[in-house]
């Protein structure tokens, strides 16, 4: 799966800065926040929509959709998968308009939407869930969304049903881990993104720029708790996942600040 990266933004309100005793959040902020680093994207997604969720069973409600809406989901997500967005948002639409409580178009249409409009995405996701509470993925992208808006506390309530619905997913772990951080409770935080890391291992389709956003926050919750030998291995793998992507030039600063002593 692949990790999107939008241009930083100011620190939010109420985190650390640099220098604090908070320091470790404050760059975990900037990895999980900022960067919005949500390992769950669209194109992923729609390529492979089992993948990294892994498996799940059919739902009832997609057991309803008609042979034609389920036709229009595939085309739509074969259109996500090549980035062929006009294409994607009519084929979704022709399967809405034949099945209007489709779950799974509806978390496909929430997914195309997520960056370009973020309330419209939120309401078709709280719509998927409501007509297919079983269908975990819906959850998952939810959570995501209100890690990227720092909703730590909304996103912990929705991915604790994710993690029962889909408790081998590594972004599911993954997406716990930053609402966890985000709320400063780090151990746990720790405990998850160990658990993203061990399945994420095991997924052949993990995109690299997701591997680095793992292994970085990884390393961030490590710093935390001034295990900088561990950090600094954690580090040097985002950086080797992905020497060109975002995190690469952060891990490195990090591992700079670790070796001078900066970080203590």
């Amino acid at each position: 799966m692949k990790v999107s990266v939008p241009p930083p933004r100011r620190h939010p309100a109420g985190f650390p800065a640099r220098g604090s005793a908070g320091f470790g959040f404050a760059i975990l902020l900037c990895c999980t926040c900022v960067f919005g680093q949500s390992p769950i994207d669209g194109y992923s997604y729609a390529a492979q929509p089992h993948g990294a969720f892994g498996p799940q069973l059919i739902t009832p409600n997609a057991l309803r959709a008609p042979a034609k809406a389920q036709r229009a989901v595939e085309k739509a997500a074969a259109a996500m998968k090549s980035k062929q967005a006009k294409e994607a948002e009519e084929q979704l639409a022709r399967a809405l308009e034949l099945y209007p409580d489709y779950a799974v178009a509806l978390t496909l249409r929430a997914i195309g939407k997520k960056n370009a409009d973020r309330s419209e995405s939120i309401k078709d996701l709280e719509r998927a869930i409501h007509v297919d509470p079983q269908y975990g993925v819906s959850y998952a992208i939810l959570a995501s969304i209100y890690n990227d808006d720092q909703r730590y506390d909304d996103a912990i309530a929705v991915i604790q049903r994710a993690l029962q619905l889909l408790p081998a997913a590594w972004p599911v772990h993954y997406e716990m881990a930053r609402a966890l951080g985000g709320t400063y409770r780090s151990v746990e935080a720790l405990r998850e993104v160990t658990e993203a890391e061990r399945r994420m291992s095991a997924d052949r389709d993990a995109h690299a720029n997701s591997v680095a956003a793992v292994h970085y926050l990884h390393a961030i919750l490590l710093v935390d708790q001034h295990e900088f030998a561990e950090a600094t291995r954690e580090f040097e793998i985002s950086i080797n996942s992905q020497p060109q992507g975002p995190l690469a030039a952060l891990s490195t600063r990090m591992l700079g600040r670790i070796e001078s002593r900066e970080i203590r």
